[in-house]
């Protein structure tokens, strides 16, 4: 009776903290922008091109383009990304994770 009533009331917590649309898209930003800076941080200096500027570029394109899905105690969201890959994010308990994920192999 006890892991019943335990398990409602983690089930009720997760219902009522499921990361909205705007969570998952701050998260998928942050992600990428983290990528981008760890990707592109020699051609910056090499290049003096400012990373501020390739981020805020890349993040803009595409944020509102992604795919979010409530599964009412986790929530997804997906995101195409040029290339043969795209990012998902999963989200419960107010926590976003991000992770990118290749089409070919299907692994992160």
């Amino acid at each position: 009776m006890r892991l019943l009533l335990l398990l409602i009331i983690i089930g009720a917590a997760a219902y009522f903290t499921v990361p909205v649309r705007d969570a998952h898209e701050e998260a998928a930003q942050a992600f990428l922008q983290t990528q981008t800076q760890e990707e592109t941080g020699e051609v910056q200096a090499q290049t003096g091109i400012s990373l501020d500027g390739v981020v805020d570029f890349v993040t803009g394109m595409m944020a509102g383009q992604g795919r979010y899905e409530t599964l009412y105690l986790a929530s997804k969201y997906t995101l195409d990304m040029p290339g043969a890959a795209y990012l998902e994010c999963w989200g419960a308990f107010t926590i976003v994770q991000c992770r990118r994920v290749d089409r070919a192999s299907g692994q992160g």
